[in-house]
């Protein structure tokens, strides 16, 4: 197989001259709000001779039956005169052409056509017209329902071929959907909506080998669905004609590929697609892309005359992140990428998709694009989205299925001074928003202390689905019978019309400072015991002894009862010099005390840490770092190999990076540190830390911020792991491995020449923050 980094598709011809562009109307049913099928509702489209006089509309395909024969031979055995196959050319306007191919006709046959919806009733009266080699049916119906991925509403014909007297001798199937396209100087149009591509390349191999499983097929088609994707663009082999089926019905724009360099299999592909609506536009394939004549060969067998897309192969220089994008925002053609491998040079499925998308999205000549694999084939195993084979998901598929979910809102935080609306907009490109639910929860997360991960849900409820068009706004009202500030988060689970999951999104209420303030009360020993020497401080705090190294400014152990703890820091992240203690004091001070250090150079730190009975201790701080890095924050040391789990209040179950955010959720999450656990999206960088529970052999510990938007550095993935190559610069510090970050690093894994770290940006002068330990348990 021929693997490439990044195919760029460019619409050749659009230029000079657009497709004829179909007419509409806009009385038929199909724009928006008036589509349903089921998921997993599908046919087979292959020849078969089914033993029944009339079939029933329900038969889904494309089959001929006959009466008169017992046998299940083929055409040329079973019958004198049958329908060999039909080209349909079905309209979203309700204009529909068919040619109907026979053999072996007699004088004086007649066929008859009647159409069926997928209840079974007749859409308007049959029509007749006198049997040849090569008949035509022209009809015009009206109060019909368009074929879109979103709405993929199919119709059956029902042919019925019969002798002199009457008698049906055949009778041939087939199932077809209503939909228009074009092409224009900025896209492909179905159904007068530009289609925006949110698109997987499917290999029949990568589903397990050449001529797979209805259930691999299912399975696949599937997986694309929940992933909000709406596209497939076959590539590299011929596909099964039941994967056409499957795409008609539940719903994806097809781009049906020549596979490699054989130019007499045009007929073969255009035929294997040609009555399928989900097929919307033919492609060269990348090795036959500059061969503009094939455009005549698809045109001479496609009745629908769809448009031939050419992908390009780009090397590496000239399909960056930057060139790509300038492609887009500043050329003159239509453009999408239908090969985005191994994330956007920047490794791992979704790292770096969101910015490209948003960056995309500005250009009124972008259509989408395609991602390679699920998974990146270079260097990231358990970073990729997921694996077929397995059924696992990481991170990047749920960072996929929330960027291209087809809702956004105004805002991801509720105030404690919301008025209760959130504003909603509408991405579909079909679909009405009154077709889907909206049931939402307010919910209070577990403490550290608490055993349960699930949260408590203190009201639920549904929200009325607003009428709103594809491309609208509307505003989302709840309403509380219980104070929502008490709360920790607003869930919003959206369905679709068939009850499968758009996304659920989770909205912070309560801010970090709100939660550290709820903590176990900590039981008050009255009095702070001090030991102080040339070298070292010791403070006994509610029965908890902390030593301070003088020299370094540094807590250097805690003692808890029996338990010693090797907690160590805060250092700067990833700065080993350009900095030094300068001062440290111990102040105390109506029984608090308070330990102060000063370090300063070219980069600076001040910290403050106060102990006062009753209250946890508290380690507030300031610091800049120069030169700028990857990443901006302080940083502790413990041994990883006495940790035996973790819990935390965050975003989870999966880390992030700066360059793939989206798709993790703010919730109580625990995972194990064992060696045979797959750790590969546990280690790394955590988002919108509120605390963290470190389980060790020696029993757990807390550290809370009461600082919004902080991450925390769950250790330091090796380089050599499944998440980095030796590719990559190092993005954790080597310094420490329990860390409060302001920024962090993106996953950049691949050897692109001149590809700028777009995803990260110059830390600020300063940041500050605050800590809380917790070492009773």
């Amino acid at each position: 197989m021929k693997k490439t980094i990044l195919h760029l598709l460019i619409m050749h011809g659009i230029l000079t001259q657009a497709l004829a562009q179909g007419t509409e109307t806009s009385q038929h049913l199909g724009a928006a709000n008036d589509h349903s099928t089921l998921w997993g509702a599908y046919s087979a489209n292959e020849h078969a001779n089914i033993k029944t006089k009339i079939p029933l509309p329900g038969l889904l395909g494309e089959k001929g039956t006959g009466n008169n024969y017992g046998s299940t031979a083929g055409h040329g055995n079973e019958f004198e005169s049958y329908i060999e196959r039909v080209t349909i050319d079905a309209k979203a306007s309700g204009d529909f052409e068919m040619q109907v191919y026979s053999k072996g006709l007699q004088p004086n046959e007649t066929i008859e056509m009647q159409v069926f919806d997928p209840t079974g009733k007749a859409l308007g009266e049959p029509a007749q017209v006198t049997a040849t080699e090569t008949s035509t049916i022209k009809k015009q119906f009206s109060m019909i329902r368009t074929w879109n991925p979103e709405n993929p509403h199919m119709y059956q014909i029902v042919l019925t071929l019969k002798d002199a007297t009457g008698q049906v001798i055949y009778t041939f199937l087939k199932k077809f959907g209503f939909r228009t396209v074009e092409s224009k100087l900025d896209g492909i149009y179905v159904n007068g909506v530009k289609a925006i591509f949110k698109g997987m390349n499917c290999r029949s191999a990568n589903l397990g080998n050449y001529r797979t499983s209805e259930e691999a097929y299912l399975a696949d088609i599937n997986t694309m669905k929940d992933l909000n994707m709406n596209a497939v663009r076959l590539s590299y082999y011929p596909v099964d004609p039941l994967y056409f089926d499957l795409c008609d019905s539940i719903g994806l724009f097809v781009i049906s590929e020549l596979p490699g360099t054989d130019k007499r299999m045009v007929k073969d592909i255009v035929f294997s697609g040609l009555n399928h609506p989900s097929v919307i536009c033919w492609s060269t394939g990348p090795d036959l892309a500059a061969n503009k004549e094939l455009d005549k060969e698809f045109a001479a067998y496609d009745v629908q005359s769809r448009y031939v897309i050419h992908p390009i192969n780009k090397d590496k220089k000239s399909s960056d992140f930057n060139t790509v994008a300038n492609s887009i925002l500043y050329g003159t053609e239509a453009f999408t990428p239908v090969e985005i491998g191994n994330g956007i040079f920047n490794g791992g499925r979704a790292a770096g998709l969101d910015e490209f998308w948003s960056e995309m999205s500005k250009s009124n000549k972008f259509s989408g694009s395609f991602l390679a694999t699920y998974r990146d084939d270079n260097g990231i195993e358990s970073a990729s989205g997921f694996d077929p084979k397995s059924k696992d998901k990481w991170a990047s598929y749920y960072a996929i299925k929330e960027i291209w979910s087809p809702l956004a809102f105004n805002i991801s935080q509720l105030p404690a001074s919301w008025n209760g609306v959130i504003t909603i907009e509408n991405k579909f490109l079909y679909t009405n928003l009154n077709r889907l639910k909206f049931n939402w929860k307010l919910v209070l997360f577990p403490k550290a202390t608490q055993k349960t991960l699930e949260p408590l849900v203190v009201e639920q409820g549904t929200i009325a689905s607003p009428y709103t068009g594809p491309g609208e706004k509307a505003d989302l009202k709840f309403n509380f019978q219980n104070q929502f500030t008490v709360c920790d988060a607003l869930q919003l689970t959206v369905l679709d019309s068939r009850d499968k999951e758009v996304y659920t999104y989770t909205f912070q209420i309560r801010k970090p400072v709100d939660v550290v303030a709820t903590s176990p009360e900590v039981s008050s020993i009255s009095t702070i015991m001090r030991t102080e020497e040339a070298d070292f401080l010791s403070l006994v705090c509610d029965g908890i002894n902390y030593i301070f190294d003088k020299k370094t400014g540094n807590i250097t152990k805690v003692y808890v009862g029996k338990r010693d703890l090797a907690f160590t820091g805060p250092f700067l992240a990833g700065v080993h010099s350009g900095y030094a203690l300068a001062d440290f004091k111990h102040i105390v001070k109506d029984n608090i005390h308070t330990v102060e250090v000063t370090y300063k150079g070219e980069s600076t730190l001040w910290v403050r840490w106060t102990f006062h009975t009753g209250d946890l201790p508290r380690m507030e701080y300031n610091y800049s770092m120069k030169p700028v890095g990857e990443y901006a924050g302080i940083t502790f040391k413990y041994p990883e190999e006495k940790i035996t789990g973790m819990k935390w209040m965050g975003r989870g179950p999966f880390q992030v990076w700066k360059n793939r955010q989206k798709g993790q959720q703010i919730g109580v999450w625990e995972r194990s540190n064992k060696s045979n656990v797959n750790n590969g999206e546990f280690k790394g960088w955590h988002a919108d830390i509120y605390w963290v529970q470190y389980q060790t052999n020696m029993g757990n510990f807390t550290l809370y911020t009461d600082q919004p938007n902080m991450y925390l550095q769950l250790f330091n993935p090796l380089k050599q792991g499944a998440l980095l190559n030796e590719f990559a610069t190092a993005p954790f510090p080597d310094n420490g491995n329990i860390g409060f970050m302001n920024q962090i690093s993106g996953l950049s894994t691949k050897p692109a020449e001149n590809v700028p770290s777009k995803s990260l940006k110059s830390a600020n002068d300063s940041y500050s923050g605050s800590v809380y330990f917790d070492f009773r348990w």
